[in-house]
């Protein structure tokens, strides 16, 4: 068990990020996680083999909620993590419709992006649709 070095008042997801030991923490999760996938090979069901957000947050004993003051305060740190799950995910052997409904909703695949560099001074937006969607040219 990967015990996070942080008291009870701190969040352990921060606290790993500003100590340095969030990439080393997460390296140890993935590891468990193959580790319980190894030893249920050929079981019908293999709980707790596929690394994800919630799971590591269950891990350091934080919820969701820390990873999203993560993604405010260290958003590099943040988008390093969610990459290294995104591939978790994609090299893992689970359902398709599994895997579309965590990348939407836990890593934000599903997510409009915001429009960068606009501000209070612009006085237009311009959009450029790359296709017709009719193909009539109208």
């Amino acid at each position: 068990m990967i015990e996070p070095k942080c008291s009870r008042e701190q969040d352990a997801l921060l606290a790993a990020a500003e100590a340095g030991t969030l990439p080393a923490l997460m390296d140890a999760y993935l590891q468990e996680c193959r580790a319980s996938r190894e030893e249920s090979k050929g079981a019908k069901h293999t709980e707790g083999s596929f690394p994800n957000l919630a799971g590591f947050c269950r891990l350091l004993g934080c919820g969701i909620s820390s990873a999203e003051r993560l993604r405010r305060e260290h958003p590099a740190l943040y988008d390093r993590l969610c990459a290294i799950l995104e591939d978790e995910a994609l090299n893992a052997s689970i359902s398709p419709n599994l895997l579309s409904a965590y990348l939407k909703r836990r890593l934000g695949y599903g997510e409009k992006q915001e429009a960068e560099g606009v501000t209070a001074e612009c006085e237009q937006l311009r959009l450029v649709f790359e296709h017709d969607i009719l193909e009539d040219g109208k």
